[in-house]
């Protein structure tokens, strides 16, 4: 039977080393009270406060703070 050599896909390889090392850098800057929360599914709020701060730094629009008023 032949041997066909496997070809991998790595253009995506990049964008994920960079938004690995993003997510990792963003876990290390937590409080230890949050990292160290034994509470049930606290890695869950962990994970989505992670990805809401890399869209919030990947938004071109800046928030609007809640005193903000143009009036």
């Amino acid at each position: 039977m032949p041997t066909y050599g496997c070809v991998i896909d790595d253009r995506l390889l990049e964008h994920w080393q960079r938004e690995s090392a993003a997510r990792a850098r963003l876990r290390d800057s937590l409080p230890a009270s949050w990292r160290e929360d034994p509470r049930p599914n606290m890695d869950v709020v962990r994970e989505l406060y992670i990805e809401a701060m890399l869209r919030l730094k990947e938004s071109p629009l800046r928030p609007v703070a809640i005193g903000d008023d143009d009036r």
